[in-house]
Order: structure tokens, then C-alpha cells, then sequence
């Protein structure tokens, strides 16, 4: 999204950074708001639900945008995403330690955290991969129909370096990038569905509050008495 919003409305690597700003928002009030309310009612399930479908809602808005939505239009988008992000990510953990005893909890929030960051790099690659793909083939037709009026390859394209062609050609690559981006947001939406259902099926235990010190755990850690002869 940096390099989008870089490309289409013409920001720097600095504001388009701050362009991000309103989805970590979304993340940061949803996440602290969940966190409370769980912490009171010691009701967790419905939020991943909730944030998974809510995610799913912003990614499709996403996937609707043109080189000609506005930022504060691509903004609001991003903070309907971050909405659903914050609802869910958090309290995905939150179920990973309450499920498992507290002699298992380390190993649970490292392999979650593990398995997260193994999808968050298969989604990338493949996220990538799909939008390298239809880039180079927008591209190409561009190219041909505009008679190779300079439109260049994917590899060559940096921010910078389109802003500074004149402006048809520019338009071109524009609307290429934006062409090439925005359905991936759509393919991913039924990833979200499958994700909430999945979830529905998720057993809500009571939020614990403390400690459970089990015997087994408790001899684990007892010291042995010394002997000696």
C-alpha cells in the first residue's frame, strides 16, 4: 500500500507512510476497545469473528479503488481494514494462552506466532508473485497498443522514475499499477471467510485469572533432596 499510494497519488516514502496511519489507528482503538471489554465480560469469541468479516468488508472496499479514488476515500478503507485487524489479531492470542495450560502457554504463543509469520510470508510471496504477473502483462499491452512509447518494464518502475515521464505516459503506467493491485485485494476475501468460519468453531473457555500451578508442573519444578552417606 506505501508503494501504491507512492505511485498513484504521487507522495513521498514519507507521507505515504503517514498515509498508513489511519489503518494502524483502526488497529490500536479496536485492539484496546476488544481488550477491555474482554477483560470485563470475559467474552472473547465474537470479536475475531467480527474482525475477520469486518477485514474482509475493508479489503473488498480496497479492491474497488482506481487511480482516481482520493486519498481520504483509500484512507477510510484502510481504517475499515484496521478496524477488523485490531478486533482480531490480539485476541487470537489472547485464545492460544487461555486454551492451553500454563505449562504449555510458551510453546503455544511461539508456535501461533510462528505458523503467523509462515503465512505472512506465503501470503506476501504469493500476493507478490500474482501482482509482478499482471503488472508485467498490463504493461505489455499498454506498450503494444501505445506503440512502445517508452512505457518501460515492472523492474524499472520506481516512484520516482514515473513522475518524472510525461504525463500520458505516466497516466499509463498509473493506471497499470492500480489495474494490476486492487483485484489481489479481492482474492483475498474469501481467505477471511473461510477465517471466520473456521473461528465459529473455536470452544470459548472461561478467561482464566490465574495460575493454574497443576501438581504435574509443580513436581517439574520440585529440587530433589540431597543424600549424604
Amino acid at each position: 500500500m506505501p508503494t501504491y499510494l507512492q505511485m498513484v497519488t504521487g507522495a513521498s516514502a514519507t507521507n505515504a507512510g503517514l498515509l498508513m496511519i489511519p489503518m494502524m489507528g483502526g488497529v490500536l482503538v479496536t485492539s484496546m476497545i476488544s481488550g477491555q471489554v474482554v477483560s470485563k465480560t470475559g467474552r472473547y469469541k465474537t470479536f475475531p469473528i467480527v474482525g475477520t468479516i469486518v477485514t474482509g468488508i475493508g479489503l473488498a472496499l480496497l479492491s474497488t479503488m482506481t487511480a482516481s479514488t482520493s486519498v481520504v476515500v483509500t484512507c477510510v478503507y484502510l481504517a475499515i481494514m484496521g478496524i477488523g485487524l485490531g478486533l482480531a489479531m490480539q485476541i487470537l492470542i489472547l485464545i492460544v494462552q487461555n486454551t492451553f495450560p500454563a505449562r504449555e502457554v510458551g510453546t503455544a504463543t511461539a508456535s501461533n506466532n510462528y505458523f503467523r509469520q509462515i503465512g505472512a510470508s506465503l501470503g506476501s510471496a504469493i500476493v507478490g508473485t500474482i501482482f509482478a504477473s499482471r503488472l508485467t502483462d498490463l504493461l505489455s499491452a499498454s506498450s503494444g497498443s501505445a506503440g512502445g512509447s517508452g512505457v518501460g518494464d515492472a523492474n524499472s518502475l520506481t516512484p520516482e522514475a514515473v513522475h518524472q515521464l510525461p504525463t500520458a505516459v505516466r497516466d499509463v503506467i498509473v493506471n497499470a499499477y492500480s489495474d494490476a493491485l486492487t483485484p489481489v485485494f479481492l482474492y483475498l476475501v474469501p481467505l477471511l471467510g473461510i477465517a471466520a468460519v473456521l473461528l465459529a468453531f473455536v470452544t470459548e473457555k472461561p478467561l482464566a485469572t490465574t495460575i493454574d500451578d497443576s501438581p504435574a508442573e509443580a513436581a517439574g519444578r520440585s529440587v530433589p533432596e540431597l543424600v549424604l552417606d
